[in-house]
């Protein structure tokens, strides 16, 4: 609970009545507000914070935090796949308590090219939404997080944070609260499903020999194309190289050719698990299959 000095305290009883009650609703509402953000943690280039949305642990034990990662102008941070370089983040939650599961949900990222590698990630601000569910949905939940990320601009800097939130059940976020809303756009961002901004991924197949294969994908939209990309997460050894678009006269089909890399293995990409991730301005899909030999 919220200290009051003795001068404060002295100032207050000689107020007005209404006066007086206004100060000891103002003082009551700060001392039981419940904290919505962790202090930053960083440092001018890179700095991150835990943030809760709005509602508390529901009856079903569950609640959205968020990661918010907040980056100086011409640096960046990794994706789940960081491509050619860099490194993804890492997350230990072993040290909180009362949680039973943690979903990371990952905002699409963008494509960065730098001495002839490409990689795949966030500037400027990301915010990576996170499901916790409790182990008891009547209990608070600690969450505590140990993170390990990579930033690069020139150089590349590794950095790490421990951050910590109280999330009681019956959290409420002061009015002006912005975390909520934050979390909400993030979310928003996130890839969908086939379909659910009219794109779809029609059919994927593969050709050429061991060490020069070639992923082709076909995709369509309702709306013309502008600029899709597409980022390909395989098993290892696989890498995939940056894909050559051909377009239809009406731009609602476009073809993708990507190299596939294996390194100096001779290993040949067949019946494994492809993870497409299709991005065209503001919209996004995910799709995981097979292609056809």
């Amino acid at each position: 609970m919220m200290r009051i000095s003795t001068y404060i305290l002295q100032k207050i009883l000689r107020l007005h009545p209404i006066m007086l009650m206004v100060a000891i609703l103002l003082f009551a509402s700060t001392s039981t507000a419940e904290p919505i953000a962790s202090p930053w943690q960083g440092s001018d280039d890179a700095a991150v914070r835990l943030i809760a949305g709005d509602g508390g642990v529901d009856d079903r034990g569950s609640i959205w935090l968020g990661l918010q990662v907040r980056l100086a102008p011409g640096w960046k941070t990794y994706w789940r796949n960081p491509g050619e370089s860099g490194a993804p983040p890492l997350f230990d939650w072993q040290a909180s308590s009362n949680i039973r599961e943690v979903d990371i949900r990952w905002p699409a990222p963008k494509r960065f090219s730098a001495y002839g590698f490409d990689s795949f990630g966030y500037s400027k601000e990301v915010v990576l939404p996170v499901l916790l569910r409790a182990k008891a949905p009547s209990q608070a939940i600690k969450a505590r997080l140990k993170l390990s990320y990579m930033i690069c601009a020139n150089v590349c800097v590794p950095m790490q944070a421990a951050l910590a939130l109280h999330l009681e059940p019956s959290l409420k976020p002061s009015r002006n609260a912005k975390t909520p809303a934050l979390i909400r756009r993030y979310l928003d961002r996130v890839p969908g499903p086939m379909g659910e901004t009219g794109m779809t991924i029609d059919s994927a197949a593969i050709s050429g020999p061991p060490g020069k294969q070639i992923l082709q994908i076909n995709s369509h939209s309702d709306q013309p194309f502008e600029a899709p990309d597409l980022m390909v997460e395989g098993p290892e050894p696989f890498g995939f190289g940056r894909p050559k678009l051909t377009y239809s006269a009406n731009r609602h089909d476009v073809a993708m050719a990507l190299p596939i890399y294996v390194g100096r293995g001779k290993t040949k990409l067949s019946d494994q698990v492809l993870t497409l991730t299709l991005v065209d301005g503001p919209r996004a899909i995910e799709h995981s299959l097979k292609p056809k030999p």
